[in-house]
């Protein structure tokens, strides 16, 4: 079977080397300057850039070999390529993909998300001054500077709530369970 002219295994490795060298440019740019150039371009298509990519690697790749390896029609070939194709990019960017991309499964925090937590002293907190208190998050203790609300002293090992944050210090005051 042939393609534009060409033998249809020409055209699946003419695709393949293609996309090969397109994510590679894309991976080397997105090293040098955080961002893929291609995927800049790729993202502005209904679907992400990446997975097209993917898509029609995965796709061309079974085209050819198919075509190389098997004695089944072109047609079945094709039919084949494009089923792997979307199991495979599908596989991509449900399981990996799109569970990256939400924020609750980052191990980051928000600052505000710091304000009603507990934490301890570990630098004592002086009057009119900062000290230093450590909370522990899921995923690891998190310490930040402290100042007391009521501008009172805080020793160290004291336990305190935190009710206002800032990307520079906390605010906090001495914290009583209500069951001892």
């Amino acid at each position: 079977m042939t393609l534009f002219g060409y033998p249809i295994e020409t055209v699946y490795s003419t695709v393949l080397i293609i996309v090969g060298i397109i994510i590679l440019i894309d991976v080397l740019t997105a090293l040098i300057f955080s961002v893929g150039i291609i995927s800049l371009v790729l993202d502005l298509l209904p679907i992400p850039g990446s997975v097209l990519l993917y898509f029609l690697g995965f796709a061309s790749a079974t085209g050819y070999f198919g075509e190389k390896y098997t004695s089944f029609s072109s047609s079945t070939i094709l039919i084949a390529a494009i089923v792997i194709g979307i199991a495979f990019s599908s596989i991509l960017y449900f399981g990996i993909l799109l569970p990256l991309s939400r924020k609750s499964d980052s191990i980051a925090y928000e600052t505000k998300d710091l304000e009603g937590k507990v934490a301890k002293v570990i630098t004592p907190v002086p009057k009119d001054g900062f000290g230093e208190v450590i909370i522990e998050m899921t995923a690891g203790n998190i310490s930040k500077a402290a100042k007391s609300d009521e501008n009172e002293p805080i020793g160290r090992d004291e336990t305190v709530l935190i009710i206002d944050a800032t990307d520079s210090f906390v605010t906090v005051v001495p914290y009583e369970p209500f069951l001892k």
